[in-house]
């Protein structure tokens, strides 16, 4: 109890910091639709009646279209500041999804919606970059992993209530209605991001040496980004597996309360990461809190009914946000100077490359083989990424 007192005044200390409390609460409407957005693809798509497979497709497309435009637009970020990437990025994705749903309202196919998709993923505004590329100014070096794991924990609570208000908003009106809520917070929440005075008033540093190097120039970004993407893979395994076990075993609207019970585990495992006082460097850390999840999504494809599954998708969160903070110090350290916007961005193409493909092959795998297949992807996956991290280790802890 009293360690858990001391992390919370710690946050608190954190959000009183002058300067930090606007961002976080833009940032949380910006990023509140995280939680949503798959969800509510993925109701309002069955609900017009296609297909796992097909679903698998739409939402990979977009997620695909995230990790090919987020180093880019991390880049543009760093040589152009914050303030009009986030304008120009909010105001194409959100037209995107409204076509996206007009769309999908009207009876088109895959072949119109996985372009709409493709659009309102490539620019997504880089509002979670931004804000890491931040965090050292604000808090200063000593308050960083306190930092990263609070950012960390934000984000699971909310993939807590992403999916109960999709399933909220939904029940009340329609799958339709909780995406384009999902699609103007999302928007919303990065103008008000980005006319922040921390946002307009943060400068990138300059570039030493060659000005377009690359932050994957560095071995450890290499190895790092390759585990976080095969990471990612079993995350977007379960983007898929959870809904369609909901749908075997219940109803689909009882996937948003698994989602949300997932994200709780996760949210518990990263408040006992933030309470700690780490004395592991920060690449020993990745390892340990990686193999924790690996060992954490094993039991998934061996549930039976939703209330084992229930019990066994809370425990498989647990290693989430722990394995995402310690990324985010890892990328701190490896960053290079007048890269870090960049460099974040590479995290985001990790997971959301993989999580693309992730929810691309359980759909298949859903058609095909049953549900236990796409649930068995997930363990397989992050424990080759731990095997990946293992291998290149010590260019992990090269600074």
């Amino acid at each position: 109890m009293r360690q858990c007192t001391q992390v919370v005044r710690r946050y608190l200390d954190l959000i009183r910091t002058p300067g930090v409390l606007p961002l976080i609460v833009a940032g949380a409407i910006a990023r509140l639709p995280y939680g949503m957005y798959v969800l509510a693809l993925v109701l309002l798509l069955r609900e017009e009646g296609f297909s796992f497979a097909e679903v698998g497709v739409v939402g990979g497309a977009s997620g695909a279209a995230v990790g090919l435009t987020a180093p880019l637009l991390g880049r543009a970020v760093d040589r152009l500041g914050q303030t009009r990437v986030l304008v120009a990025t909010a105001c194409v994705t959100l037209a995107a999804d409204a076509a996206l749903i007009l769309a999908a309202l009207s009876g088109a196919g895959v072949e119109v919606l996985t372009p709409l998709a493709v659009l309102g993923g490539a620019s997504t505004p880089p509002v979670s970059p931004s804000m890491r590329a931040l965090w050292p100014e604000l808090v200063g070096r000593e308050r960083l992993d306190t930092a990263f794991a609070y950012d960390a924990l934000q984000l699971e609570l909310f993939f807590v209530t992403g999916p109960l208000l999709v399933v909220a908003i939904a029940g009340a009106t329609s799958p339709a209605a909780a995406f384009l809520t999902a699609a103007f917070m999302h928007a919303g929440g990065a103008v008000a991001f980005a006319v922040t005075p921390a946002s307009r008033g943060w400068r990138p540093a300059a570039r030493p040496g060659r000005k377009n190097a690359s932050p994957l120039s560095r071995p450890g970004m290499r190895v790092l980004v390759a585990a976080l993407a095969i990471a990612g893979i079993s995350l977007g395994a379960l983007e898929i597996g959870i809904p369609a076990f909901a749908e075997r075993e219940g109803s689909r609207a009882d996937a948003g309360w698994l989602f949300a019970l997932w994200a709780a585990g996760s949210l518990a495992g990263g408040f006992w990461y933030g309470a700690r006082r780490w004395r592991l460097p920060a690449a020993r850390r990745f390892l340990l809190v990686t193999g924790g999840l690996a060992a954490g999504l094993a039991p998934l494809p061996f549930a039976g009914s939703l209330t084992v599954f229930a019990a066994l998708v809370s425990v498989a969160g647990l290693g989430l946000a722990p394995s995402t903070a310690a990324a985010y110090s890892l990328i701190g350290e490896l960053a290079p100077e007048g890269a870090i916007t960049e460099s974040y961005a590479w995290q985001v193409v990790g997971y959301v490359f993989g999580g693309a493909c992730g929810a691309w092959l359980a759909g298949i795998l859903v058609d095909e083989l049953g549900v236990v297949a796409a649930l068995g992807l997930a363990p397989v996956a992050a424990a080759a990424a731990l095997l990946v991290a293992l291998a290149g280790r010590k260019s992990l802890s090269a600074t």
